[in-house]
């Protein structure tokens, strides 16, 4: 009986190690599992981050070259008459706005829908600026003054408001991006 009772009790002690290994083996695979999941996610955080800031630097760069050639349309003279061409800073300006546009359809595409907004307001007040310096060559036909020259309130407040929806847009897109978060100072 005594064999017996020994045999039942080393059986049951290798149950239990089979059991307790089998549970350790199981917590240990669950854990894996949870750790791998965490690894997958952080790697599509990182990559969504990277194509937002590339969306957004493409954004910012686009807008710089709009701000250039505001720069140049600045310096236009009005022509002699409005049936002469005007200068090929306008087309230039109007293409670099079309160019910042379709550079927005890609903020858009990255999110969040603040960006997205913010970027359509950016070249909304492009086009409204390029829209106030063909109104100077327009009224102002046959001077021979440059367009910065003309003292013309709309034309400032619309470059005003270029700039604002400019800083906006930087400020936001700092903030989506972990800029304000501590240690990235």
């Amino acid at each position: 009986m005594a064999e017996q009772l020994i045999a039942l009790i080393g059986a049951a002690s290798a149950l239990a190690g089979v059991a307790l290994t089998g549970a350790f083996t199981l917590l240990k695979g669950r854990q894996d599992r949870l750790d791998k999941q965490l690894d997958r996610d952080e790697q599509r955080l990182i990559m969504h981050r990277e194509a937002r800031r590339d969306a957004y630097a493409c954004f910012l760069t686009a807008y710089h070259e709009v701000d250039r050639s505001f720069a140049e349309v600045r310096k236009v003279i009005p022509p002699p008459d409005l049936t002469m061409p005007v200068s090929p800073q306008m087309p230039a300006t109007e293409s670099a706005i079309t160019a910042l546009a379709e550079a927005g359809s890609t903020v858009s595409l990255e999110g969040p829908a603040e960006m997205s907004a913010l970027a359509h307001d950016v070249v909304v007040a492009c086009a409204a600026l390029l829209r106030e310096f063909a109104q100077l060559v327009h009224v102002n036909a046959g001077s021979h003054t440059r367009l910065w020259a003309y003292d013309c309130p709309t034309r400032d407040q619309a470059e005003e408001a270029m700039d604002q929806a400019y800083s906006a847009f930087a400020e936001s897109a700092r903030k989506v991006l972990g800029g304000d978060a501590p240690g990235m100072r």
